[in-house]
């Protein structure tokens, strides 16, 4: 009876940590399957460094169009990652959408593409205003759509006029986010061409 009772216990004990660790593993994962933040987070970032690539690009509107391919492939991967359905003209068409009225993609780059023709002071000018802008709205971009999947919505149910508030708080934080990425470039820049004349001088007879 002794043993009956205790092995009762042990089981007792047995089904209720097994149901905490059930629980605990619920709490862990997102409640609608999405991706981790992380995940997101380097989705996008992987984007706004080639954005910010691409704004030195020394060719007039070849960078503009290099800049529109970089921001459809991230949303591909983004509607990929929360199990939606890519349509590129539906995206092509929310992009156009969020766009108007904001001095991003649709115009900004555009022209700063076209400032590059210009000799000299123009393609300086232009590289930097594309790097920042285009960075900026590919990370703005990212997050929109996010939160958009995040929430259970598609592309069909996308309401660009909705989301235009919240693209523009991530195009201001984008800009912040870009001049620190363009700083690091900077510092790693040297180092990285330090690296070569270093080993060539190492391998050189003395």
């Amino acid at each position: 009876m002794a043993k009956k009772t205790m092995d009762a216990q042990t089981d007792g004990v047995e089904g209720q940590e097994a149901l905490s660790a059930e629980t605990a593993e619920a709490v862990e994962a997102p409640a609608c399957g999405c991706p981790g933040e992380s995940d997101i987070d380097a989705i996008i970032r992987k984007r706004v460094y080639a954005a910010i690539g691409i704004g030195f690009i020394p060719v007039p509107l070849v960078d503009f169009a290099g800049l529109t391919a970089v921001q459809l492939e991230m949303i591909h991967a983004l509607s990929k990652a929360h199990g939606v359905e890519f349509k590129k003209e539906r995206v092509k068409s929310i992009i156009s959408s969020l766009c108007g009225g904001v001095l991003t993609t649709a115009s900004v780059p555009l022209a700063a593409s076209l400032l590059k023709s210009i000799p000299l002071i123009g393609y300086t000018a232009g590289a930097a205003t594309i790097s920042i802008m285009g960075g900026a709205s590919t990370y703005a971009l990212g997050w929109v759509f996010d939160r958009h999947f995040r929430n259970g919505g598609t592309l069909k149910n996308f309401d660009a006029q909705e989301a235009k508030a919240y693209f523009k708080t991530k195009m201001e934080e984008g800009k912040g986010l870009v001049a620190r990425m363009k700083q690091k470039i900077s510092k790693d820049a040297p180092a990285d061409a330090e690296a070569p004349k270093a080993e060539a001088q190492a391998a050189t007879p003395a």
